[in-house]
């Protein structure tokens, strides 16, 4: 074998060798790439999880103010019949 033949053999092995990291490194890329999108969308769904305990909370609240209104409607509505019956008497 002559060095001219040596040489190109080398060179080869060092070019396939070279392809065979730019194909490791793609797919490497790609996983980072998923992974970064998998942790966006963990984040993104943590926040809509706090977004909808505080609707929850203010929902209950609100349910809970319109309890409170009702029941004091209740009482007027319980004095004016009262009154209109005393009156009436």
């Amino acid at each position: 074998m002559s060095e001219r033949t040596v040489d190109l053999i080398c060179a080869d092995v060092q070019q396939a060798k070279n392809e065979a990291k730019k194909n490791i490194l793609l797919p490497v890329r790609e996983v980072e790439d998923v992974l970064a999108l998998v942790d966006s969308l963990q984040q993104q769904v943590a926040e809509l999880k706090r977004q909808l305990r505080r609707s929850d909370r203010e929902w209950a609240s609100a349910t809970n103010e319109v309890v409170r209104l009702q029941e004091q409607l209740g009482e007027k509505d319980r004095k004016i019949a009262w009154l209109t019956n005393e009156l009436g008497e």
